[in-house]
């Protein structure tokens, strides 16, 4: 009898050794896929995001950007009808003593105006390029104060000119990272895309710098180089 219950105390503690080694294994394994910190203290969370091959674009983004690197940023993938991505500082109660520490980006399931085009099934130079841009809007947030950047916000929504400084300034910080390529990618499979809606062309034609400014930008940095002073 006392060798069987001996027995069984072995066999139950074993199991529970393998249920707590399995247990932290998954906890080990969850927070490596959503999560990914560096030595700056950079924290890049992902949310709804299975896709490598997205990951792998905003990584290889946000490596580059160094002013970056120490703010949470997340990226979420959901159901957005009015973009394809976007860019926005997370405010709570810290952001108005402490300023902003931390920004998400959207990330929609479809490209805007398009049931059937994913945002997955874009390649990956184009993603980098979209992630090159809408990372550039947060480089451009980073010196504001929660303040500023409400007033940025206002200023976003009913100002057509500042608007098209403020997407300028995006395309800009994406070129003087490298991204030029990446950028005119993005563009091209837009505008020469024909499953893209007509009026989402346009939109980009009015706001965003064309090809021809982005090549520009690359030979002369001091061309086009945006003000976006608030």
């Amino acid at each position: 009898m006392i060798k069987t219950y001996v027995s069984k105390m072995k066999v139950s503690n074993s199991t529970r050794a393998v249920a707590v080694l399995i247990f932290l294994v998954m906890q080990l394994f969850y927070f490596s896929s959503t999560k990914a910190q560096n030595a700056n203290n950079m924290i890049i969370e992902f949310k709804n995001i299975n896709n490598e091959k997205i990951k792998t674009a905003f990584m290889e983004v946000v490596e580059r950007y160094e002013t970056l690197h120490n703010f949470k940023i997340i990226l979420k993938q959901k159901n957005i009808k009015s973009s394809t991505m976007q860019a926005q500082p997370i405010f709570n109660m810290e952001s108005f003593t402490k300023g902003v520490k931390s920004y998400k980006v959207k990330l929609a399931v479809y490209v805007r105006d398009s049931d059937t085009l994913r945002v997955d099934s874009m390649p990956k130079d184009v993603l980098t390029g979209w992630f090159a841009h809408e990372l550039g809007h947060i480089v451009d947030y980073a010196p504001y104060s929660t303040w500023q950047m409400l007033k940025y916000g206002i200023k976003y929504v009913t100002s057509k000119k500042f608007k098209k400084e403020a997407e300028h300034a995006a395309d800009v910080i994406a070129v003087q990272h490298g991204f030029t390529s990446e950028i005119i990618a993005a563009k091209r499979f837009i505008l020469e895309n024909e499953l893209m809606d007509q009026k989402y062309k346009d939109k980009i034609t009015k706001y965003y710098m064309s090809i021809d400014d982005v090549l520009m930008c690359t030979e002369d940095k001091a061309v086009a180089q945006p003000a976006t002073g608030l």
